[in-house]
């Protein structure tokens, strides 16, 4: 834990650097850009329901009195579903985000790979590095949503056991950490076009690296709207945890 927390720190430096500080706002305003329309067009549509439900209700006689009372609470309620998207978005933001902002995180990675390791990137145009990331992404995406399907069950069959059941949502923390360390470490593997599977294995081979840094990730990226700003940094430190710990694990191939 405390080798991903030097990472992580180490990564807030460099993305501080004059050089580098561009790649990481690209990333960043399309993230924020992104939530701020996604937002506003579901809290448009709910609050717009709400308004339609809601509507014609007005009362007469000596009752009415309290149509003040019924708008300031259909008011209320509207806010309120404004506030309760707003905490939904800012915490499942990060995970949605992960396929559309994937081309623009390789670009950060590879101003990264070129700081850290000095060494010139597979020769490639933007084109193909776009198509190739979203490719490995939707490759990602299979791999790990079955596995996951299968320990949701593990976690949801433990749930309904006394006493064992208190280790159900440490599972389940443990596993999102161990895919989300994956999911950045990743970026190093395919900036040098290493193959899905070899990322995985070297992995395996530094697992509470990786499992420590992805949870530490995982924790942060619960702060509503602070997972806006985090994912930039994590990607920088999933390229240096590659080079400096992971890519000496891949084994050539056969």
């Amino acid at each position: 834990m405390f080798d991903a927390i030097g990472y992580f720190l180490s990564a807030l430096r460099l993305a501080r650097q004059p050089g580098m500080r561009r790649w990481v706002i690209l990333p960043l305003a399309f993230n924020i850009l992104l939530f701020i329309v996604l937002y506003g067009l579901a809290g448009s549509s709910l609050a717009g329901w709400v308004a339609a439900i809601s509507a014609g209700w007005q009362l007469e006689g000596s009752l009415a009195f309290l149509n003040g009372v019924i708008t300031a609470s259909i008011w209320l309620l509207q806010l309120l579903v404004w506030l309760a998207l707003l905490m939904l978005f800012a915490s499942t933001f990060t995970i949605a985000v992960q396929l559309i902002a994937a081309p623009f995180m390789g670009l950060l990675a590879e101003q990264v790979d070129r700081e850290v390791s000095g060494a010139p990137l597979p020769d490639e145009s933007i084109a193909a590095m776009i198509l190739r990331t979203f490719r490995r992404e939707a490759r990602k995406t299979w791999d790990w949503l079955w596995r996951t399907v299968l320990v949701g069950l593990l976690v949801l069959v433990l749930l309904f056991i006394p006493v064992v059941n208190i280790v159900a949502p440490v599972i389940w923390f443990l596993w999102s950490g161990w895919l989300l360390g994956l999911q950045y470490v990743d970026y190093g593997a395919d900036t040098r076009q290493v193959p899905f599977l070899s990322m995985k294995a070297a992995a395996r081979r530094q697992r509470m690296l990786v499992l420590g840094f992805g949870c530490m990730v995982l924790a942060v990226t619960m702060v509503p709207l602070v997972n806006l700003v985090v994912m930039p940094v994590a990607v920088i430190a999933g390229v240096l945890i590659w080079h400096q710990a992971l890519k000496q694990h891949v084994r050539p191939p056969l």
